[in-house]
């Protein structure tokens, strides 16, 4: 039986902010705005654009926590169910 591993999150450009490889077209329309825009907070508004990056690597973050977490518990769920070995 093989246990899970927990996930490292890697630093990404803002190209590939996520795991799910977001590219800027996906970027902006989760955002709810043109490509251009998003090309213009980069270009004319750099602590805009740096800000809207990080809440995209923020949402990252948060989801490899969540998928480690389970698996944590379910690492615990395992250790639990095995019988313990007196010395």
């Amino acid at each position: 039986m093989s246990s899970p591993t927990l996930e490292t999150p890697t630093p990404r450009t803002p190209k590939a902010t996520s795991s799910k490889q977001l590219s800027q077209r996906d970027m902006a329309g989760i955002l709810g705005i043109d490509t251009k825009t998003l090309y213009n907070w980069k270009k004319h508004k750099p602590n805009l654009y740096r800000i809207v990056m990080l809440g995209f690597k923020f949402d990252e973050l948060l989801e490899c926590s969540k998928r480690n977490y389970d698996k944590l518990l379910e690492l615990e769920a395992q250790a639990m169910a095995q019988p313990h070995k007196q010395p």
